[in-house]
Parts: structure tokens; sequence; C-alpha cells
């Protein structure tokens, strides 16, 4: 049982860092995009990257037994 606290730990912490990770990575992104470094195509994907890979790490922690 104390190998499920810390698991959830990471789960929950992933999910309350989520908004604030989606919103520092906009900030970046929107940066590069007005200093034509990335175009809008490629900002969406490393975006939708980052929110998948998030969500994939929650699941993966709440699935370890």
């Amino acid at each position: 049982m104390k190998e499920d606290k810390p698991n959830i730990a990471r789960v929950l912490g992933l999910a309350v860092g989520l908004p604030s990770s989606i919103l520092g990575v906009f900030g970046v992104v929107y940066y590069l995009i007005s200093e034509n470094i990335i175009s809008t195509y490629v900002a969406l994907a490393l975006i939708v990257t980052i929110i998948l890979y998030t969500f994939y790490l929650m699941i993966r922690y709440a699935n370890k037994k």
C-alpha cells in the first residue's frame, strides 16, 4: 500500500501542473511564432505533443502497481 501513495501524488502533481505547463508552452510558442522561428503548424504539434505526453505519464503512473 505504501507504493500507491507516491504514484497517486505523481498523477496529482501532473494533473495540477497541466494548466500551467500548457500556458508556459503557449507563451514560448507564441514568442517563437512572432519571431518567425517556427511555423504555426509546428507550434500546434509541439503543444499537442506536450499535452499528450503529460496524459501518457498520468496514465502510466496511475496504472503502475
